[in-house]
């Protein structure tokens, strides 16, 4: 039996256990057994935690690693203090997007701050297939017109749409079914070479803005850090916000500042649903 703990962070669910707990099962299979919503117990990813240095290891639904995820790294923040296994206010955690600085802001509720690093801009980077400098406002053929996207690697690569410029105003007059189809084409456009993260923006005002967010390996799901942070940044340079905005998401919200070029700072929940033990 594998103990485990579920959290999420605004939404955003994660099965969390410890890499001893996981020994000796292949992390591709397990994640892709323990996340299924019927099967399993229901996640859109799974977290290894690894000590001595602290270490999160993060896998989608499907099974695919991911580099980082920030609602992930808030939940793994959360895990890390009930287990007593860090308890300081302000450390370092290792992830394969590089090493990222956590501050715990509160512990009732749980909120942390986490230094979310730099943006960066470049297509090889982001694996966009591309002659560009960069794939900013750039148009992308798909079966029922032409869209404008803008993409970033923010701990993982982003894409950006702006509902506004397809006409929408409203992430409420897209439905769900709807979101995830135009998302998932992008997503799997020919011009991303390992696909990417669609996150469709609505702008209340220039320090408000509303998300919704394709990723892939795990399709719709409810917040995105990362992919809020790739808003604002994007938002920011396109003159559509300020560097300092709130992302509204469907269960919860997100303060992003993005302080200078290369310092991105994400605030936000992190909350324990269940603990339990996975006999599959």
């Amino acid at each position: 039996m594998i103990r485990f703990s579920k959290y999420h962070g605004c939404g955003n669910d994660f099965i969390l256990l410890t890499e001893n707990e996981a020994a000796g099962r292949p992390y591709t299979e397990l994640a892709k057994q323990i996340c299924h919503r019927q099967l399993g117990i229901g996640a859109d990813g799974m977290i290894i935690v690894r000590q001595d240095p602290l270490e999160m290891i993060i896998f989608n639904s499907d099974g695919s690693g991911a580099p980082m995820c920030g609602n992930g790294l808030r939940c793994f923040a959360a895990y890390c203090y009930e287990e007593g296994i860090c308890t300081e206010e302000i450390y370092s955690v290792k992830t394969m997007a590089g090493t990222m600085g956590i501050r715990v802001v509160s512990r009732e509720p749980f909120l942390v701050e986490i230094n979310m690093g730099m943006p960066d801009f470049d297509p090889k980077r982001c694996g966009i297939k591309t002659d560009q400098e960069s794939f900013l406002k750039q148009k992308l053929q798909l079966n029922n017109g032409q869209i404008e996207v803008s993409s970033c690697f923010m701990g993982t690569i982003h894409t950006v749409v702006w509902l506004e410029q397809m006409e929408i105003t409203k992430l409420e007059k897209l439905k769900q079914a709807d979101l995830e189809k135009l998302g998932e084409e992008i997503s799997n456009h020919p011009v991303f070479v390992e696909k990417t993260n669609v996150n469709f923006v609505q702008i209340l005002d220039r320090k408000t803005l509303k998300l919704m967010t394709y990723e892939r390996g795990a399709g719709m799901t409810f917040a995105c850090g990362t992919g809020a942070c790739a808003s604002v940044v994007i938002g920011a340079m396109e003159d559509r916000c300020d560097k300092e905005a709130l992302v509204l998401l469907p269960y919860g919200q997100l303060h992003i500042v993005q302080k200078t070029d290369d310092i991105v700072m994400m605030t936000g929940p992190a909350a324990r649903i269940a603990q339990g033990g996975y006999e599959g």
